[in-house]
């Protein structure tokens, strides 16, 4: 296991391979990882923390270095900055708890302050793309308040949403990690504010708290647990099934319930919502309009679906 980890050429090439030994309940990942992966990848942060700053030599284990930022590629968001750290302070020190499912919301609390204590408090606009896919600039945002969406486009030029990323989310870690073009493009869903870590700044804390890139481990591990099952209903569920369990999934972790139904809160089209689920618009509409039929969601505006009865949903989606 460890000469296999030791040869791997990236650290995230090195988490997606190895993302399986969490099990189910990545809860207690901390505590269940086999040392020799742990280590190993410890092994790996600490190379590339080194290689992130000039004075190499004087980078000892434990100590907190200046990270070179002349040496990192990202463009700081334009707008007003007057009161972003005390907003950013009013955001951490306001919310009671941050979701379970976030990085944030893994760690304990003060590691979880400790993270929150670097980087660089922006702020932006709804609509706004605040990383792009195949840029090459390698910072990382770490959510404080708002929604972001994650989405890729292909050759065609059609666009899917791949996830949805809430405050607590850790966005852009990949290419922060392994300093490659990144992957998906994300867009704000509403105001957000965030805490932009540049890569060397990340480097610098997983060196500093080995901890934290376990979690990250059970991060990523949820993520491509949820990619695969959504390659599984592919293959065994109907179109109208699959936004179904997509929808019933996304309202679970992040919607709310009033006295119609349950809402997603997050403005998303129904074309949006269904491309999780890996279909073109046409195919989407078909869809939604069989659920409608089923009495299972109400859609009439463009940017608003309610669920009724959450639980007809997940039947009706062969949960």
């Amino acid at each position: 296991m460890s000469e296999r980890v030791a040869n791997q050429p990236t650290a995230v090439e090195h988490l997606v391979e190895e993302s399986s030994f969490g099990a189910d309940d990545a809860v207690g990942l901390r505590d269940r990882a086999p040392r020799e992966v742990v280590e190993g990848i410890v092994s790996r942060v600490n190379r590339q923390a080194l290689a992130a700053f000039p004075a190499r030599e004087s980078f000892a284990l434990g100590a907190t270095p200046t990270p070179d930022r002349r040496r990192v590629g990202y463009s700081r968001p334009t707008g007003p900055a007057h009161g972003l750290a005390a907003m950013a302070a009013a955001v951490t020190q306001a919310t009671p708890g941050w979701p379970g499912h976030s990085l944030l919301g893994r760690l304990r609390d003060n590691t979880r302050q400790a993270l929150l204590n670097i980087g660089t408090v922006v702020r932006y606009g709804p609509d706004r793309e605040i990383m792009e896919q195949d840029a090459t600039d390698t910072h990382a945002l770490l959510l404080l308040d708002g929604v972001v969406k994650v989405q890729a486009t292909d050759e065609t030029g059609d666009t899917a949403l791949l996830a949805i990323r809430v405050a607590g989310d850790l966005v852009g870690e990949m290419a922060a990690l392994d300093r490659k073009p990144r992957s998906a493009t994300v867009v704000t869903c509403g105001d957000v504010v965030a805490k932009l870590i540049t890569s060397g700044e990340l480097m610098g804390f997983l060196h500093r708290h080995n901890d934290v890139f376990v979690e990250l481990i059970a991060m990523i591990n949820d993520r491509l647990r949820w990619a695969n099952q959504r390659r599984r209903d592919y293959l065994s569920h109907t179109a109208a099934e699959r936004v179904a369990r997509v929808l019933a999934e996304l309202v679970l972790t992040y919607g709310r319930e009033e006295a119609q139904g349950w809402t997603l809160g997050i403005p998303l089209t129904k074309v949006e919502l269904a491309s999780i689920a890996g279909m073109k618009p046409r195919t989407a509409e078909k869809a939604f309009s069989d659920l409608r039929k089923a009495g299972v969601v109400v859609s009439h505006l463009r940017r608003d679906v309610l669920v009724p009865d959450l639980v007809a949903l997940q039947k009706f989606g062969r949960w």
